[in-house]
Order: structure tokens, then sequence, then C-alpha cells
């Protein structure tokens, strides 16, 4: 496809600028740095690909900024959507990193939408002996579901790390733009929006035309 751009007209509200995008890395990252479980450690930093990858690109700047020594590694997925809607069906790619037997490894994601990806990645990470894994999402979606995972994390609910480091709370929409897509649509953009049903229908339309 010639462009993966949605028009301005198909996205709904901001729900972070890219200013907001800036302080809230910035914040992260002090939380990362002041962080107990990282004192003495080297963690591995563990990009989501594809959609984590701004995130972690700003994250690590900003760890860099502060001094903070760290490891980057990178493992590709994919989440099958039908529509909006996660199928549960994700795929894990090769690995791309240092090796992580005994290693404190901190998951960088963009958005937590279900538990679904981040099952998968824990089981991934578990057969290759990591000593510790913590989260760290750029958006958590406050669904009902999440919400529990949340409240009951440092207790293992679904066998899941604790969401360690959260940068936004948003309202369960689906969004674009800073990593985030529908159907490779909208990754590029420097603001998080969100989708409008007519955007949705939108690229369908580009996808089956094309």
């Amino acid at each position: 496809m010639a462009s993966y751009v949605i028009p301005e007209n198909l996205l709904g509200d901001v729900v972070a600028s890219k200013d907001r995008i800036l302080s809230t890395v910035k914040r992260v990252a002090k939380e990362i740095y002041y962080g107990r479980d990282y004192v003495g450690e080297l963690p591995i930093l563990l990009c989501l690909r594809e959609g984590a990858i701004p995130f972690h690109h700003d994250l690590t700047l900003e760890l860099d900024k502060l001094g903070f020594a760290y490891e980057s590694a990178f493992l590709k997925t994919h989440h099958r959507y039908a529509g909006v809607e996660g199928s549960g069906d994700v795929n894990i790619f090769p690995y791309e990193g240092p090796a992580l037997d005994n290693r404190l490894v901190v998951i960088v994601e963009d958005i937590i939408d279900s538990s679904e990806t981040i099952l998968r990645v824990c089981d991934f990470l578990d057969r290759r002996n990591v000593a510790q894994r913590n989260i760290c999402t750029f958006l958590f979606k406050e669904r009902p579901g999440n919400i529990e995972w949340r409240n009951t994390g440092l207790n293992g609910f679904l066998h899941l790390p604790e969401v360690r480091h959260v940068g936004l709370f948003i309202e369960p929409l689906f969004v674009v733009g800073y990593g985030l897509d529908y159907n490779e649509f909208g990754r590029s953009g420097e603001e998080v929006r969100v989708l409008t049903p007519q955007g949705q229908a939108w690229i369908d339309e580009q996808i089956r035309t094309h």
C-alpha cells in the first residue's frame, strides 16, 4: 500500500499529545532509575516489536541521560485481531538480544489491551529461566479484566508479573499512533489518537481493494 496514514477526519480525540508523551516517558524513566529492583542489576529492556519501538527508543534515550545501565533486546510479537478485538491468536518470533538465563527482564510494551500477548511473552521468558520479569507499558487500557489483573498482580493473577510501570491509563477505546496501529495503519502518528468506527471501515476497505 502506498501510504499507511489515516486521514485526519477519520481520527477522534487526542489521547496523548507529543508533549504528554514526552513528559510521560520522562516520568517512567525516573521510576525505573530510582526503582529498588534495579539496584546492582543490569536489566534487559525487552522491546515488544513492532508497536513498542517508539516507546522503547524514547525510554532508553531518557535512561541514557540519567546514566542508567541496561541492555536492550527485541522480541517480535503479532496478535491477530477480529476488528478491534483481540482474537487470542498471538505469534512469537525469534528473540534478538543477550542471554536471558538468570536475568532481570523489563518487558517494554506499547499497550496492555488484554493479557494475551503478555501471557505468551511470559511463557517464553519462563522457558529461558529469567530471574525476574517486570512489565513497563506506555498505555494500560482500563477494561474490567485488566483492572482485576492490576489489582491482583502481586499475587500472580494468571501467573503474570506485576504491572510495575504504567505511563498512562486510558478508557477502553481503540487507539493508534506512537507505534500503535490498526492493520499497520496509523503506526507512524506522532500523537495517540482514537480510531473512529469510520476510520476502521476505511482501513478495512483499503485492505480489501489493494
